[in-house]
Parts: structure tokens; C-alpha cells; sequence
């Protein structure tokens, strides 16, 4: 069953990004959840995972962890925002507001539960990325995020794994150079 405090706009992407044959145009909130949850039950897999229809159905039955006040929100990405200023500008302590790295350390640790907004995932990851601090922040993804990302690099890997063959012909007859990145 899928918990209440989702929003009909939460069932609508999840529907959209899966590509549901739900139709949910002038459909009521109750009974677009009901119909979702139908179709979710009687699925096997999700684009051939099993693992994500568990993510999608544990997520769908919990409270939604993606209702944050607005005022809350603005603050973490506000956060963030100087955490990205941070690691671009050499992990320096003097051209932020943070006095020490335990301060930064607490943040970056607050910011790593809400990484389903997208500044903060990336201000997490550019830290982790620069090796300044030797633990490693992990980001706390919900399913709906996991799997959104997943697609992503899959079709990026999928771009640039195509290999592109280019004639003189279709060079105006003039000759071209391979190079390999």
C-alpha cells in the first residue's frame, strides 16, 4: 500500500520515469495510488531489476523522506552552496564562513541525509571526491533517486560507447582526423 504522505505529483514522476501504462490525467489522488499500487504488485521486475522494484515498493510504503520544509530545504542548499564554494576553492578554510573542519564535518554529515535534493548530492560528492578528509561521507539516496541516477549513466555510457564512423563524404570530401580520448 502506498503510505499516504506521498503527493499525487511523487506517483505521477514515479509513472513517468518508469513508464507506466497508468493513465492519470483527471484521475483522483486515491484512486491513482490504488491503481499504482495494483500495477506494482503484479510486476516481477523493474527494466529487468528486481532490486530496484524492492527500492521502488519500500519507498512507496514508507513515509516520504522527500518532505522537507521549505525553510529546511533552502538552509541545505544553502549549505551546500558553501561546501561547493569550498572544495572549488582548494578546501580552504579562509574563504568560507567555517572557523574549523569539525564544523565542516558536522554539516557535510547533516547535508548526507537529505542528498535526494541535487546541490547537496553534488556538494557531498565534490567533497568526497577531493580526498581532503579520509573518511568517506556516504550519500543517503531513496530508491526513486538511486534508480533515476542509475538511468542516467547507463544512457551516458550508452552515448559514449557508440562509435561514430565518418566518410569523406560525409566530411565534404575533405579529409579528417581520428582521435581517441
Amino acid at each position: 500500500m502506498i503510505h499516504l504522505s506521498h503527493t499525487r505529483r511523487d506517483i505521477v514522476d514515479i509513472i513517468e520515469t518508469f513508464k507506466f501504462p497508468i493513465k492519470y490525467n483527471d484521475v483522483d489522488k486515491n484512486v491513482l495510488f490504488q491503481m499504482t499500487d495494483d500495477y506494482i504488485n503484479k510486476l516481477k521486475n523493474l527494466d529487468g531489476s528486481v532490486d530496484d522494484l524492492i527500492h521502488i515498493k519500500t519507498y512507496l510504503s514508507s513515509i516520504n523522506q522527500n518532505k522537507i520544509k521549505i525553510n529546511d530545504r533552502d538552509k541545505y542548499i544553502e549549505i551546500a552552496k558553501n561546501i561547493i564554494f569550498y572544495v572549488k576553492n582548494g578546501c580552504l578554510l579562509s574563504y568560507t564562513n567555517y572557523l574549523c573542519e569539525d564544523e565542516l564535518k558536522r554539516d557535510v554529515i547533516t547535508l548526507c541525509k537529505f542528498c535526494s535534493l541535487p546541490t547537496v548530492l553534488r556538494a557531498v560528492n565534490m567533497l568526497n571526491d577531493s580526498h581532503k578528509f579520509k573518511e568517506y561521507f556516504e550519500p543517503i539516496l531513496n530508491g526513486k533517486t538511486k534508480v533515476l541516477l542509475r538511468k542516467r549513466q547507463e544512457r551516458r555510457l550508452k552515448r559514449l560507447n557508440n562509435l561514430r564512423v565518418k566518410t569523406k563524404e560525409d566530411n565534404g570530401g575533405l579529409p579528417f582526423i581520428i582521435t581517441f580520448d
